[in-house]
């Protein structure tokens, strides 16, 4: 069986469902006392499903990214500064992504992760959301600068079938050589 990864659609399509489920518990939570902390595990949460379909692509053990989410989820209860989180959200997302899945030399892993992650959620800030829905385009918007990474920084996903030319292609091609000479 062929197994295509898609990085780029899926995380893409990952963002999208990730907003678009904020949306509902976030307008439930917008006006309560839980705000913050839903806000964090909602957050902890999409970056853990996104952490294990990471490793799913390079087919590593799950195992390898629990030590930085644990990381963060203690984190999300001892710290009650949303941009804080936010922040230490970037780094672990960074740690998974270069550290553990894509192993790319430093200097490239690093230029890479200061583009799309930090660069990902300098535009997030910018634009600085303070509604659900804000928050929801805010997610989607990371999510697509993120699924840029893969463009630039992986080759997932762009193995080309060895498929054998056929003996009529053989000959248009010298054919071809034939003429051009």
């Amino acid at each position: 069986m062929n197994h295509f990864k898609r990085p780029v659609r899926t995380t893409i399509f990952y963002g999208l469902i990730s907003s678009l489920m904020f949306i509902p518990f976030g307008l439930f939570f917008e006006y309560t006392v839980f705000w913050p902390m839903f806000f964090r595990l909602f957050i902890f949460s999409c970056l853990t499903a996104y952490s294990m379909i990471l490793v799913s692509w390079v087919s590593k053990s799950r195992v390898s990214v629990i030590f930085p989410l644990l990381f963060l989820f203690l984190f999300a209860f001892g710290q009650s500064s949303i941009s804080a989180f936010l922040l230490l959200c970037l780094g672990t997302l960074s740690w998974i992504r270069s550290g553990v899945c894509f192993q790319n030399g430093f200097v490239r892993s690093l230029g890479g992760e200061i583009i799309f992650s930090i660069g990902g959620g300098a535009l997030v800030a910018y634009f600085s959301p303070h509604s659900p829905m804000a928050w929801a385009l805010g997610i989607w918007m990371f999510f697509l600068v993120q699924s840029m990474y893969f463009i630039g920084l992986t080759d997932l996903g762009q193995e080309k079938e060895n498929i054998p030319i056929d003996s009529f292609e053989q000959a248009r091609m010298k054919a071809d050589g034939i003429l051009k000479v």
